[in-house]
């Protein structure tokens, strides 16, 4: 049998897509992809008109920063490690480069791609502004920086302390940021002195702090998060076993349970609102929200179809975001204590209702805003009120049937 780390390595890449491979055919099964689909479709229509009507007083520069920073920057890491790997792989901490150089393969062959494609698409725009940059030296340039990020990133997963990760996290996005606005605005010469000098001082932060030449426990964690991502998005479409989940703050959210009345008819209400703001369900809520105005601007800018077709979008994403939300019923349908304390477990269904109906009210006000401002502003203020009737009677009329129909069959399991 070979037992070396890169077969190691490949046999858990494949047992993890085996395992996943049930919940992608129910994610598929669901329409997920035709929707998805639907939506690049009407994004690459509004995208294409937004090309053709923009104006030199475009935000060429910003736009680009906002779309390039976080392709970069974001650089995951699946290592496939796991907690028992602590005992039983550290006595081959020799041979993990071999392993870990697969990994930086996989997802960084994978990043360069999306990088490309991404930067490609940006530069159909880039270059009707008063960029100084050809489009070739533009995407050469993202690439490099792209590659300068994924080195930097494994760096900071080398740091010791959890502070210092954070804050050269922080300082790294801040450094690429301004080093693609200057990319952007400048001639390529300073872009390019800003690069080396970037890349120099980063270099010499990163050499003055404390490392660990395999930081063990920063990629079990990093890999656990990565998993949990997938069995939350999955739990959408069919029941996943799902693995204790983390827990954030959120600080910036948690005030909105506090509203509740502290009171016996709200207990479940409770637990369900910090359930959505505090797990790993919160965070991909949010940044379907955040994609979602965004693409709801873009459509809207365009006005796709006479606002129609903006209205579309508008919608197609409040539905995709719904998906998400419907996975908060396979939440703590195996807790025990909800049999110990004297709650009536009826209340259950109202509370999932009740936060389901705040969270979609929220995520379709934020994504119709860009409409209810841009699209009367055009000529087109039907559409725009024709999408928020129908974002109510969805919230209001459709979703609470699903959520019950949902709920009755875990119960019924």
């Amino acid at each position: 049998m070979d037992r070396s780390v890169e077969t190691l390595w490949s046999t858990r890449a494949r047992a993890f897509w085996k395992e996943s491979m049930p919940y992608i055919s129910s994610m598929v099964q669901s329409g997920v992809p035709l929707v998805t689909s639907f939506l690049l479709i009407a994004g690459f229509a509004g995208y294409t008109t937004l090309i053709h009507q923009v104006s030199l007083s475009f935000p060429f520069a910003w736009v680009g920063v906002i779309v390039l920073t976080p392709v970069v920057c974001w650089n995951p890491l699946r290592t496939w490690l796991r907690e028992a790997d602590t005992v039983f792989l550290v006595p081959r901490e020799a041979q993990m480069g071999r392993y870990l150089r697969r990994s930086f393969l996989y997802n960084g062959i994978t990043g360069l791609i999306g990088a490309a494609v991404i930067c490609l698409v940006y530069s159909l725009l880039y270059v009707k502004g008063p960029g100084l940059l050809v489009w070739q030296l533009l995407l050469l340039a993202v690439l490099v920086m792209k590659l300068l990020n994924a080195r930097a990133a494994w760096r900071e997963r080398q740091l010791a302390w959890i502070g210092s990760r954070r804050g050269m996290r922080v300082l790294r996005w801040i450094v690429t940021a301004v080093g693609v606005a200057v990319l952007l605005k400048a001639e390529p010469w300073l872009g390019a002195v800003y690069m080396i000098a970037a890349v120099g001082v980063m270099a010499l932060i990163y050499r003055g702090l404390r490392s660990y030449p395999m930081p063990w426990l920063t990629l079990i964690a990093d890999e656990n998060a990565t998993r949990r991502r997938f069995n939350t998005f999955f739990s959408a479409f069919a029941d996943v076993p799902a693995e204790n989940a983390q827990v954030s703050a959120r600080r910036y959210m948690s005030w909105l349970p506090a509203r509740l009345t502290f009171s016996k008819k709200n207990a479940f209400a409770y637990l369900y609102a910090h359930t959505l703001i505090r797990t790993e369900l919160g965070s991909i809520v949010l940044r379907l929200t955040v994609f979602g105005i965004f693409a709801s601007f873009l459509a809207a800018n365009s006005a796709l179809w006479s606002g129609w077709g903006s209205a579309g979008v508008c919608l197609l994403l409040l539905w995709l975001a719904g998906i998400q939300l419907s996975s908060l019923v396979q939440s703590h349908r195996h807790s025990v204590w909800r049999h110990l304390y004297p709650l009536p477990d009826e209340s259950r269904l109202s509370a999932l209702i009740k936060v389901d109906r705040t969270g979609l009210l929220v995520c379709g006000g934020l994504i119709w805003l860009p409409q209810a401002i841009l699209l009367p502003i055009r000529g087109y203020p039907i559409p725009a009120a024709a999408a928020v009737l129908l974002i109510i009677l969805y919230v209001f009329g459709l979703r609470p049937a699903r959520t019950k129909r949902s709920f009755l069959g875990e119960s019924d399991d």
